[in-house]
């Protein structure tokens, strides 16, 4: 069957019944989730205690019901996420893929957190970067918060391009909304969603992601692969993805009608 994209405008009931369509075998997928913007609202001040509460409490139980076919690929580090998300451990990718966290629990890092010392050394130079601009360092990338003001955005991006040249064979950036991310070349959370993949618990399970942003187009990309489905988030008229949701409450519409699909409701 041919499924035409869906429009990114504010779902109406009809739209959500097809999303909810390909998860007829829900018991035979993986689901993997960007977590800013789709379990997590893009801007933390909208965030409520209840509403990470709830969060928290359908992703335990679509875990349980999904035999832990449950995993997360994100930019920060696993230790930001696993506060979040507290008690929550899932597996994944984070730190932009630097840091992967098996379906077992295990744990392996692409990089450690001294391979960015050179960087680190840089930025802290004497007007290295603007002082509006708040540099945040998550171990295995560098964060530079510059907003949308445009001169800003120039010098964050020119001091990053200054760090890549240190070793261009290792680093890399990644340009966010409102950010730009300094991590290693090579490490990417579509290549960690590959690796998560062929690891026992995904085996023989279809791929469903959930993801926001530019960013999200390379695992929009890599569950197509799978023979996967993807669906972006937030509204992003130029997506990758097979379908689109508005926001984060949208996703857990979509999480507790699975379960009620799935009988634990």
């Amino acid at each position: 069957m041919t499924v035409a994209r869906l429009a990114t405008a504010p779902p109406s009931p009809p739209l959500r019944t097809a999303v909810r369509s390909l998860f007829d075998n829900a018991r035979s997928a993986v689901f993997f989730f960007a977590p800013d913007g789709t379990i997590f609202d893009a801007t933390a001040g909208e965030e409520t205690e209840a509403s990470v509460a709830e969060t928290v409490s359908l992703l335990a139980r679509l875990i349980a019901a999904c035999d832990g076919a449950v995993a997360v690929l994100a930019e920060p580090p696993f230790a930001e996420i696993d506060r979040r998300l507290a008690p929550l451990r899932l597996p994944g990718g984070a730190g932009g893929g630097a840091e992967l966290r098996g379906f077992d629990g295990e744990e392996a890092c692409v990089r450690r957190q001294g391979d960015l010392d050179p960087v680190r050394c840089l930025l802290a130079r004497p007007g290295a970067v603007p002082t509006e601009v708040e540099i945040r360092d998550e171990g295995t990338s560098i964060v530079l918060k510059h907003g949308d003001h445009p001169d800003l955005v120039t010098a964050a991006r020119v001091a990053a391009r200054e760090a890549v040249a240190l070793a261009p064979a290792v680093y890399a950036m990644r340009a966010g909304a409102g950010l730009t991310r300094i991590g290693f070349a090579g490490a990417s959370l579509g290549r960690a969603m590959r690796r998560l993949m062929n690891d026992t618990t995904p085996i023989e399970r279809i791929p469903v992601v959930f993801g926001s942003g530019p960013g999200a187009d390379e695992l929009h990309a890599t569950a197509r692969a799978f023979g996967g489905t993807s669906i972006e988030v937030g509204g992003r008229a130029d997506h990758a993805a097979d379908f689109a949701l508005p926001g984060t409450n949208d996703v857990r519409w979509l999480i507790r009608d699975l379960l009620a699909e799935l009988g634990e409701a």
